[in-house]
């Protein structure tokens, strides 16, 4: 699930593409004493997300559980974040490819790894074709609701050192965060059109509304 460490009385509430797995990682290493490990098990290959750290969405929270604790996210501007989970998830693992999205693909009659335009206007239906590519470009509400006010902290991924120095002083403990899933062309705002910037703010539109004033 997204982490929870009792004995500290804090909650870090995961969204996909603002930090998620190098959190994941610095706390499995924080809890166990050693860097996380993947592995296999009846040939499925198990990482830090379906072992022990799931991503929740909002109605998943465990509120009896963390009602006093100090809760924490991050977030990231939407589309810069989109973008993010375009470079990395379409193009560097390739997840839209024949290979890993066949069937989705052509239930919803698309092209395979598809250009940043065409990804742009068929994003729904792309979203449909493989459900990594809806987990990591869904709307930040989804995982983190509409009330900021909810969350004791909120981080912009820029502030990574800032939440390391007030988790070690708040607990005690170091905390140590490295970089991960950062692999994949990169590719910046001004690499989309007007229209598509527009239509991008429309799909976000909650996100932006809930948390505009971080980014």
């Amino acid at each position: 699930m997204t982490v929870i460490l009792d004995t500290q009385k804090f909650f870090y509430a995961a969204a996909p593409k603002v930090g998620c797995t190098s959190l994941k990682l610095a706390f499995f290493e924080f809890e166990n004493s050693r860097p996380f490990e993947s592995i296999t098990i009846n040939s499925k290959k198990l990482h830090i997300h379906n072992i022990g750290y799931r991503t929740l969405l909002r109605s998943a929270y465990p509120e009896h559980r963390i009602k006093d604790y100090f809760r924490t996210t991050f977030v990231r501007d939407p589309i810069a974040r989109f973008l993010s989970a375009y470079g990395n998830r379409v193009i560097f693992h390739q997840e839209l490819s024949l290979k890993k999205a066949q069937k989705g693909l052509k239930e919803q009659k698309l092209e395979p790894t598809p250009d940043l335009d065409l990804f742009v206007d068929r994003l729904a239906d792309y979203q449909k074709a493989h459900p990594s590519i809806l987990h990591h470009t869904r709307p930040l509400v989804i995982f983190l609701g509409t009330d900021a006010d909810y969350f004791s902290r909120i981080y912009l991924l820029s502030e990574m050192a800032q939440f390391v120095s007030d988790f070690t002083e708040r607990t005690g403990q170091p905390l140590t965060v490295g970089r991960a899933q950062t692999e994949g062309a990169k590719f910046k705002p001004s690499d989309l059109t007007e229209k598509q910037r527009q239509k991008l703010m429309k799909v976000y539109r909650d996100d932006y509304k809930a948390f505009g004033k971080y980014f």
